[in-house]
């Protein structure tokens, strides 16, 4: 066996055992001044071992050995496809930092700027410059390493993600409720082990918009007010996760928006009030009665905005595609399944995630289950349209109606690239029964 590996595997484990040992122990056993002192010792005796190693190993005095990038799952996006690819140029790693509870690297945020018009907020574990994961519990085989999270790691409209995003002009109030310490995502059906309690933890962190001032949040010691960062109104709050009992694996988001003094956002997490100012006016959204200075709520959203009722009575062609037995569901049994192929030629283009074209399966089946299914790229006004069904279908007496719908995901009925109120495009049938709508 040689020396390298063995000392590189040795630094991992040393660096490992230096992130899972609790701060306020630390912080107990060595006044501020003396750990000073020793983080000046470590580094120069660090120092000396990669000198005598020849310099092979490259690692920052006071930081962690940096391992692989963090690989995206799924299928790789495309710039004109559901969220689209990190513009150039389009991304920055905030300087808004958080310390973590037990210590080691700070938590951080990244605002990344698409191809297709969204706004994504990436959350992890920040050395230097770079936002990333860490090897610890379990990640990254607890190589005790930093692994780097680029821009491009976004997920698609299906993925599970600690990413958040939203569209031009529209604010966030996100909360992580049992994340790794490590930022790795928890995925409770991949995991072989239930995490421990002690090393989850709760992320809220928002894009509150530029007319934010403070938020009002949660900890063990009560409430605390701090200010949220300038212009972008974000803000970042790592604490332990509650109690076990409690906890649900996954995220929880509010979408809102800023129409001149009027907000339409409620705040989610450990965060219960949200400030804001405009001009001389100071008032606040809040879970807490005794802390409303309520700010104006927008009018109520048209229904038609999300669920238009106005068609244009346009033709929708609807066609059966025979599926291998591979592809059935045991809810078939024997009998052959289908997925639904819709086709019509569009009105409107499509060249942002500010709007899409969807389509709405409606049955008249017994057991049957309702089914929708987007068209998630860019589309050309006037082009023919075929999209095929999410889920699977069987034949039957009775006929499905599939409406085609044109959404606006802008509140004032416009938006960048997608100038056209939200409407019914139009209907199609055919004898068809959903039965698995996945």
């Amino acid at each position: 066996m040689t020396v390298l590996p063995q000392l590189e595997r040795d630094l991992a484990a040393a660096a490992n055992r230096r992130l899972s040992a609790a701060a306020p122990s630390f912080s107990s056993r060595f006044p501020v001044g003396r750990r000073s002192r020793l983080r000046s010792l470590n580094a120069a005796v660090v120092a000396i071992v990669l000198a005598m190693a020849g310099g092979a190993i490259a690692i920052a005095a006071t930081g962690l050995l940096t391992g692989s990038p963090v690989k995206r799952e799924g299928p790789p996006l495309t710039a004109d496809t559901a969220l689209g690819i990190p513009a150039a140029g389009g991304s920055r790693l905030l300087s808004l930092r958080a310390a973590d509870p037990e210590g080691g690297p700070p938590w951080g945020m990244r605002l990344v700027h698409t191809t297709r018009g969204a706004l994504c907020l990436q959350v992890g574990r920040v050395q230097g410059q770079q936002l990333g994961e860490l090897g610890i519990d379990g990640s990254f085989h607890d190589d005790g390493r930093f692994h780097p999270l680029s821009p491009g790691v976004l997920p698609s409209y299906s993925d599970d993600s600690d990413t958040t995003c939203i569209l031009a002009g529209q604010m966030t109030s996100s909360n992580f409720q049992a994340q790794e310490r490590s930022a790795v995502p928890v995925n409770p059906e991949l995991s072989k082990a239930k995490p421990q309690a002690r090393h989850l933890r709760s992320i809220s962190f928002g894009l509150l918009g530029p007319h934010a001032l403070s938020i009002t949040y949660r900890t063990p010691a009560g409430l605390q007010t701090r200010p949220v960062s300038p212009q972008t109104g974000a803000y970042l709050i790592v604490e332990v996760a509650g109690h076990p009992a409690h906890l649900t694996f996954g995220g929880s988001d509010f979408i809102g928006y800023s129409t001149g003094r009027n907000i339409s956002i409620e705040p989610t997490g450990e965060v219960v009030s949200i400030t804001y100012r405009f001009g001389s006016l100071i008032c606040s959204v809040s879970r807490e009665m005794q802390l409303r200075r309520r700010c104006p709520s927008p009018p109520n959203t048209p229904r038609t905005a999300f669920d238009p009722t106005r068609s244009l009575h346009r033709p929708v062609h609807v066609e059966t595609v025979l599926q291998s037995p591979s592809s059935c569901s045991k809810a078939f049994l024997l009998d052959p399944c289908y997925r639904a192929e819709v086709v019509f030629t569009a009105p409107y283009a499509v060249t942002n995630a500010g709007s899409e074209y969807s389509v709405q399966a409606s049955s008249a089946c017994k057991h049957a289950r309702p089914s929708s299914w987007g068209v998630n790229h860019d589309v050309k006004r006037g082009e023919t349209v075929h999209t095929l069904s999410s889920g699977l279908f069987r034949l039957c007496a009775s006929a499905d109606e599939f409406e085609v719908r044109y959404l606006n995901h802008s509140l004032t009925g416009t938006s960048a690239g997608s100038p056209h109120e939200s409407v019914i495009f139009g209907t199609g049938m055919l004898a068809l029964c959903i039965l698995n709508s996945n």
